[in-house]
């Protein structure tokens, strides 16, 4: 019976340590490469994102305008043009000025209590709430 007692080769053990810590050290470089080609790649996403909801932002900004000025015609017609002095919006009301003697009854059966009226000696001031309009009529 032969018995080889082998003795520890510190050159294969360096060999081994080092090709090891190599190979750690490539997977630390394609971690660290992927990560940056990731958020590259996430930034390029949220930029088209930004873009495409300032677009809608836009889009719905034109929508509520266009119903806004549809609205206001609404109301001057109601209210016959002659008889309208100025349409103007202040914060988030739509503020008719018109004649002491127009009739106001169409446009408050058309609102209601949503109406706000303030009657002078020569003109009348009515208030639209604009929120209510948009909420009532608004779709998304």
């Amino acid at each position: 019976m032969i018995l080889v007692v082998k003795g520890r080769n510190y050159k294969r053990l360096l060999v081994k340590s080092l090709s090891m810590i190599g190979l750690v050290a490539m997977f630390y470089a394609y971690y660290l490469h992927m990560s940056d080609k990731f958020a590259d790649m996430n930034n390029i996403l949220v930029k088209k994102l930004d873009v495409q909801d300032g677009n809608k932002k836009i889009l719905i900004t034109k929508k509520l305008e266009k119903l806004i000025y549809q609205e206001a015609e609404v109301a001057v017609d109601l209210l016959g043009q002659t008889h309208i002095k100025s349409i103007k919006i202040v914060e988030d009301k739509l503020l008719i000025i018109c004649d002491y003697d127009t009739n106001i009854e169409p446009l408050l059966i058309r609102y209601g209590v949503q109406a706000m009226m303030k009657s002078t000696s020569k003109v009348i001031k009515i208030a639209l709430d604009l929120k209510f309009i948009v909420e009532s009529r608004y779709e998304v």
